[in-house]
């Protein structure tokens, strides 16, 4: 069994905390993966006043990423994006709209997305309107539109007899 010890993150480290805080965990995880790639130091009395320092930093920065955040919100709402694929007479589609499908119509039209940011988990696979779930703050969520239509074949030209 490890020791564990108290550190400062300096930046934020997924499934442990927000720049920072002050949090307790193994020595070897530490050692090994937080103080190597500069998430963290150790909490030392000196350190402490960077704690104060960080977390007004990030209250600052959370603070002014939400405000973003709801701005492309009410945008990316009044944004319908259209995608269109191959289906066959009835409607059943060919193949799939999946997350980079969308992430390519919103940068064609100029809207710039991370990949995690588009929460769609599931290719939509009918025509149709569909709704792909939006997570782009974490207390910014909403839904963007998507229009699933049947790709226009090109016209055969007419086979002379």
């Amino acid at each position: 069994m490890g020791k564990s010890i108290e550190v400062i993150l300096l930046d934020d480290v997924p499934e442990l905390g927000r720049s920072g805080d002050a949090c307790r965990v193994r020595s070897g995880y530490a050692r090994n993966f937080l103080f190597p790639q500069k998430l963290a130091v150790t909490l030392t009395p000196g350190t402490k006043r960077l704690i104060e320092k960080k977390r007004a930093e990030a209250v600052v920065r959370l603070a002014k990423e939400k405000e973003e955040a709801e701005a492309l919100l009410q945008k990316l709402e009044k944004l319908t994006v259209t995608c269109a694929v191959k289906a066959n007479a009835e409607g059943r589609l060919f193949g799939s709209v999946s997350p980079a499908d969308v992430l390519a119509k919103l940068a064609e039209a100029g809207v710039v997305l991370a990949k995690k940011q588009l929460a769609m988990y599931e290719p939509f696979k009918a025509l149709g309107e569909h709704e792909a779930p939006l997570h782009l703050h974490p207390e910014v969520r909403g839904a963007l539109k998507v229009k699933v239509v049947a790709e226009k074949a090109p016209e055969a030209p007419a086979a002379a007899e």
